[in-house]
């Protein structure tokens, strides 16, 4: 079965699915190199997991940027009818908070990294503009500020999974389906 570029009315198209799932693996491998950063005790190996999650964190945010403009222009399917108005208030709501962390995310880690007087590059090949000058108090802010929004990106990522797997194993309505690309 080919998968159409866009969305209609029973399925996320190929575009809004490869976005989908490149923005969910950014996000995981961005958790992972966070840990491993913490847990290295090497100066070299950490200098350069930094820059990959520096790097990776702004891959991430033009990703959803896109994957927003894209929805703009391209309706998501709409919801089973099977679901009430308070789970189709409340998975939209969680879906916007959700796209909202993450684009907030790499945003205060673009201000920490610049607030400490390191700027972001790009995987090596381009510099990033630093968005503020060095300043320890915004550091210290921005430091915080990324890592209680990790926080509440795991938290939604968890409900959003858990929500998902319900849909598929205990409601058995097909949700899950929309948004994985059938592989025959």
């Amino acid at each position: 079965m080919k998968v159409p570029l866009g969305n209609t009315q029973r399925t996320y198209g190929l575009i809004a699915q490869a976005l989908h799932w490149l923005v969910a693996a950014g996000i995981a491998v961005q958790f992972v190199w966070a840990w491993r950063i913490d847990e290295t005790e090497s100066i070299r190996a950490q200098f350069t997991l930094v820059n990959q999650h520096k790097s990776i964190g702004m891959t991430v945010l033009a990703l959803v940027v896109v994957r927003l403009f894209w929805r703009a222009f391209n309706r998501p399917p709409p919801f089973p009818s099977s679901m009430s108005a308070w789970e189709r208030f409340t998975a939209s709501t969680a879906h916007w908070l959700l796209y909202a962390l993450i684009l907030l995310m790499p945003v205060s880690g673009w201000i920490y990294t610049s607030a400490a007087g390191f700027g972001p590059e790009f995987f090596g090949l381009v510099d990033i503009p630093a968005l503020v000058g060095q300043d320890e108090r915004l550091e210290k802010v921005f430091g915080e500020v990324h890592e209680w929004l990790a926080v509440g990106i795991a938290t939604l990522v968890s409900i959003h999974v858990l929500a998902a797997l319900r849909h598929q194993f205990v409601l058995k309505d097909g949700l899950l389906r929309r948004m994985i690309p059938p592989w025959k």
